[in-house]
């Protein structure tokens, strides 16, 4: 945070004052408005642009430090934001008419694979329903060949027929009941792959007219609002690193004269470091103490001759002391009898330039008002 410092650049010369029936003359110092350059963030002076001596004008950079990540985070939140916009953009334009198209074209697609399949199902042209004639085949052959097999082993047991007969006869109904086996296997497996394909059929149309009637009913309130904080929240965040990053020129206050330096070009500077103080030009005052006899003269803002070895000019009561103190014993003066006074601050223009800390001036309050 900059604050602004009053400093006395010199002990007050002159404080006498004399008077006479009408005016009383107060003998002062100029003093300057001295405003310091103080940095709010810490790192590296990579930049001295000012040195003590110079002029500066208010807003000059005095000096800069290091901003290379600051400035990657504003870039960072510059990208987010920019995408955040065109997505906002593209929410509140609503459905482009491709892409409701795209969708309905979907829902038709996906609708006729599902009505392929039930009527597959329906009309036995399905793999379930080629797989159960299978399975009546076999099993119309494994029921004549069991009936053989039955007549052959009567036969054997009467001594009709050779064993080799009857072995044929028992070779042939293994064959006939594997291949019965392996159509009700295969028959159970259609029956599946039949039930979960009409499942994911339907489900796939379900999501397909669910999307289709989302983009025909466009952008829910609720959801451009949401996007529209969710924006207004990384401009904010932006904004934030923006005078951050400002913050790392050290700027002038004010049109002056840097009176100190306290850093140097490659000094690491930590926040509140205090880089350069600058006396400010045309903000100058007489500071002088008032006898207390006649402090009920004077008053905020009262207008006093002010006379300076460049002339004399109108002042302004700027600052009058809560309390009063001793005059310094060096300070006082023959009519200073009780030796108390008030420190009081007259300001005055300097147009030209050419009044400096220091110098002594005279202050003329009138007695008679």
């Amino acid at each position: 945070m900059k604050k602004l410092l009053v400093i006395l650049t010199t002990v007050f010369i002159l404080t006498s004052c004399s008077s006479n029936s009408e005016n009383s003359t107060l003998k002062g110092d100029i003093q300057n408005i001295i405003v310091s350059s103080v940095s709010e963030v810490s790192g590296k002076i990579i930049q001295m642009n000012k040195q003590q001596g110079e002029p500066v004008n208010k807003g000059d950079v005095i000096a800069t430090i290091d901003n290379t990540n600051q400035k990657y985070l504003v870039e960072q939140l510059q990208a987010v934001v920019d995408m955040k916009k065109a997505k906002l953009e593209e929410i509140e334009a609503g459905t482009r008419p491709e892409q409701i198209e795209q969708a309905s074209a979907q829902v038709q697609a996906v609708k006729a694979q599902l009505d392929l399949l039930i009527s597959e199902t329906e009309s036995g042209s399905s793999s379930f329903a080629i797989a159960q004639d299978t399975v009546d085949t076999a099993q119309a052959n494994f029921d004549y060949i069991k009936s053989q097999y039955d007549t052959a082993l009567d036969s054997y047991n009467d001594g009709i027929i050779a064993k080799s007969d009857f072995d044929l006869a028992t070779y042939k109904l293994d064959t006939a009941e594997n291949q019965l086996d392996t159509a009700k296997r295969q028959l159970k497996s259609a029956k599946i792959k039949s039930d979960q394909g009409i499942k994911a059929a339907k489900a796939n149309y379900d999501a397909a007219s669910a999307q289709l009637k989302l983009l025909q009913s466009g952008a829910t309130k609720e959801s451009i609002d949401m996007a529209h904080a969710d924006l207004n929240q990384s401009i904010a965040q932006l904004s934030q690193a923006q005078n951050t990053l400002s913050k790392y020129d050290i700027t002038a206050l004010g049109d002056g004269i840097i009176i100190s330096k306290n850093f140097e070009l490659g000094d690491i500077v930590t926040a509140g470091g205090n880089i350069a103080d600058v006396a400010i030009s045309n903000d100058i005052y007489v500071l002088c103490y008032i006898p207390d006899q006649y402090l009920d003269k004077i008053y905020y803002n009262q207008e006093l001759n002010v006379t300076t070895s460049q002339g004399t000019q109108t002042g302004r009561v700027s600052y009058i002391s809560l309390t009063n103190e001793y005059t310094p014993k060096d300070k006082q003066s023959t009519s200073d009898s009780k030796h108390t006074a008030t420190k009081i601050k007259v300001a005055i223009n300097d147009t030209v330039g050419i009044l400096k800390s220091g110098m002594t001036a005279e202050v003329l309050v009138p007695l008679n008002e």
